[in-house]
């Protein structure tokens, strides 16, 4: 399925504008550093003329930071359970791939999945990881790509969350549950976001996000143990399903 592979990874070049020139890759502080010196020590000879492809790379780094940051408040906006502005910061165009199913538009899918979804189990709390399932050190490293014309972007984060969903049963248990605010199936959920951006203006939104789940497991802050689990994926669309997707993928 074509969108299911676009999805699946978003910094692939052939999805990327001007093919024919290299993007520029900002993983770790050194290359920072190094930009930055280097920016120093051009810019300190006044006779000399301004350099155009190291200005660009400068931009570039900018534009990297500046993607960090966007995706910074976006895990703090669902973290606080402000999902109205999570959905803000997507194109119009946006969409989310998330449990088997992929959201799509920004009023339409995106804002079903986080303000309908989300919200009923208050998914997208930052948890530690689940004892047993700690990520290998290669998986928390954040990457961001940034495109030769500086006008879109991708990039993978890690991510460590809660899930939550209401419990469809109808059982006299299930009720009292609700009826005390609960009634929430909840587990922790660990893996990576992947996303690509686009430049509005001079500010940078979300084109498409991806929860690619690595584990699952039935655990809550304060437990010792955790065991592993498995959640249906969506089986059917919006509207037979009032939550669910647009497309299954």
């Amino acid at each position: 399925m074509n969108i299911a592979k676009s999805l699946s990874n978003p910094c692939d070049s052939r999805k990327r504008p001007n093919t024919g020139r290299r993007s520029f890759i900002w993983k770790t502080g050194a290359a920072m550093s190094a930009v930055v010196a280097s920016a120093a020590a051009g810019f300190s000879k006044p006779d000399s003329t301004p350099d155009t492809g190291l200005k660009n790379q400068v931009g570039m780094l900018e534009d990297a930071n500046s993607i960090r940051r966007l995706h910074q408040i976006y895990a703090s906006r669902l973290d606080r359970g402000l999902y109205e502005e999570a959905v803000d910061m997507f194109t119009e165009d946006g969409e989310v791939a998330f449990n088997g199913g992929l959201f799509k538009g920004k009023d339409r899918g995106v804002r079903r999945l986080f303000c309908v979804l989300f919200k009923s189990g208050l998914t997208g709390k930052k948890i530690e990881p689940a004892p047993g399932f700690e990520p290998d050190p290669e998986q928390q490293q954040d990457i961001v790509e940034v495109a030769a014309d500086r006008k879109s972007a991708c990039g993978k984060f890690s991510y460590s969350m809660q899930v939550g969903t209401p419990m469809s049963e109808d059982s006299s248990l299930v009720h009292m549950a609700r009826l005390q605010g609960e009634g929430i199936l909840k587990w922790w959920e660990g893996g990576v976001h992947e996303a690509s951006y686009v430049k509005v203006g001079d500010s940078w939104k979300i084109r498409s996000l991806e929860y690619r789940v690595l584990s699952k497991a039935n655990y809550k802050p304060g437990r010792a143990h955790a065991r592993p689990m498995d959640v249906p994926v969506f089986s059917a669309t919006y509207p037979a399903d009032p939550n669910g997707p647009d497309q299954l993928l």
